[in-house]
């Protein structure tokens, strides 16, 4: 399942404060992530997202959940979309848009190493 941990933050909140709307064209279609909710708890985000790549739409839910020091940017287990570039490249937007909130702010473990924007 693909991941980005981001390291030296666990305010969930903040991290939901940091996600803007975006759309993006690509060679095949587009990318957006359209609106974002937070539980009563504020320990849990979800983000709805959409790829449109070759003519295929998915819509889907990346999850941003923290830990003690860290805050992990994964796809949302019951929308499970196919795991195509589009998804990737949105989950890496969604990372660089939290970790540009604060130089401390670095990517830990993950699998998605060719899609993060350093």
């Amino acid at each position: 399942m693909p991941h980005i941990v981001l390291e030296n933050i666990n305010d969930t909140k903040e991290a939901y404060e940091a996600v803007t709307p975006f759309a993006q064209k690509t060679e095949g279609g587009i990318l957006k992530v359209m609106d974002k909710y937070i539980n009563a708890k504020e320990q849990s985000v979800l983000i709805e997202s959409l790829a449109i790549e070759n003519g295929e739409n998915q819509n889907f839910f990346v999850q941003l959940s923290s830990k003690k020091s860290s805050l992990t940017v994964r796809l949302f287990p019951l929308t499970d979309p196919e795991k195509t570039k589009g998804v990737k490249t949105i989950m890496a937007h969604i990372a660089k848009q939290i970790k540009d909130m604060d130089e401390g702010i670095t990517y830990g473990k993950n699998n998605l190493e060719d899609f993060l924007i350093h």
